[in-house]
């Protein structure tokens, strides 16, 4: 129990020793290079409750071209400490401030090292253990999320199937994921590249399990250069609509005398992402790298800050419907 409450404390750090099967555990990089090119890294470790089936993995999104490649490695293979950020899977490394990749098989390399420098993670705190908040505290969630960096710079460079790829300058963004299982639906949106300097905007909301009930949990987190909004489900925010029409969402939501607006365009290219099921990690999270989002933040009804985005990263996965039932009914 003490080693739970201690690792609250430290969402980048590995959460998995003693978990029970089924269990998941990955963590998500963004990095986006100068001439916005865009690669998706994800290492992590899977272990079913169905069959015997546990490895470990790391996950390749390539933005430029959809295509997603998934290597699996044994599980001996995999390290993570349990009060830092500090995972090793085979030859590659993930760590606080970058990641050394040495990845060689018939048909697909990857090789080099990048940078992560002025990292923003989300406030840890007593009464708010990360994004989350006080659900954190509680040990039955179905799945636990953590944003360890909104918006940070890059250096360095990899060689992605021989090509190589500079991320000098670049912008990179660091969130993950652990638990039982994903929700069954979501919304995800999220983009770094606005119109004026360092902004970054992650926004997401899903049909939580809790107690034989569902309720539809939202986080949303708004860097514009120091100041950080947060609009959330524990802090009251309310949503005011959700709404899903063809490739287009809007979303908005209050909390006391701020209203932020959320307009979403879905992307043309996708990459089917490989997420956690009941016997496997399978191919189903369907995510573009080419979205657009805007949004417009209220202050009693006065706009004090607008921006728009060509650039984000979205997902809209599982059973929409019901989700923006929930969200609406709220």
């Amino acid at each position: 129990m003490i080693r739970w409450l201690k690792g609250l404390y430290h969402p980048e750090a590995f959460h998995g020793v003693r978990s029970r099967s089924p269990y998941f555990e990955g963590w998500y990089h963004k990095i986006v290079s100068k001439d916005k090119r865009s690669i998706v890294i994800i290492p992590g470790m899977y272990r079913s409750g169905v069959v015997k089936n546990e490895f470990s993995f790391i996950m390749i999104f390539e933005g430029a071209t959809g295509h997603v490649h998934f290597e699996r490695f044994h599980l001996s293979e995999f390290s993570s400490e349990i009060d830092k950020y500090d995972t090793r899977i085979g030859k590659n490394h993930f760590f606080e401030n970058g990641i050394d990749l040495n990845i060689k098989t018939s048909n697909f390399s990857l090789k080099g090292s990048i940078n992560f420098e002025n990292q923003n993670p989300w406030p840890v705190t007593f009464t708010e253990p990360g994004c989350m908040g006080w659900y954190n505290y509680l040990p039955i969630m179905e799945c636990y999320h953590g944003i360890l960096s909104m918006h940070h710079s890059l250096s360095g460079s990899l060689s992605l199937n021989n090509q190589q790829v500079d991320f000098n300058d670049g912008i990179g963004y660091t969130e993950k994921d652990w638990g039982k299982n994903f929700p069954q639906s979501w919304v995800w949106v999220q983009a770094n590249h606005f119109r004026k300097n360092k902004i970054s905007l992650s926004a997401s909301i899903a049909r939580i399990p809790l107690l034989g009930t569902q309720f539809a949990g939202f986080i949303i987190g708004l860097l514009i250069e120091d100041k950080f909004y947060r609009f959330t489900t524990y802090h009251s925010s309310k949503i005011k609509n959700l709404s899903l029409k063809e490739d287009k969402i809007e979303w908005v939501v209050k909390q006391k005398e701020l209203t932020l607006k959320i307009f979403i365009s879905l992307g043309k290219k996708t990459g089917l992402l490989f997420a956690p099921d009941s016997e496997d990690m399978i191919e189903k999270v369907e995510e573009h790298l080419d979205s657009k989002v805007r949004f417009v933040l209220e202050k009693n009804s006065k706009i004090i800050f607008e921006d728009d985005s060509d650039f984000a990263a979205s997902e809209v996965v599982g059973d929409i419907e019901a989700l923006l039932k929930l969200a609406n009914d709220n």
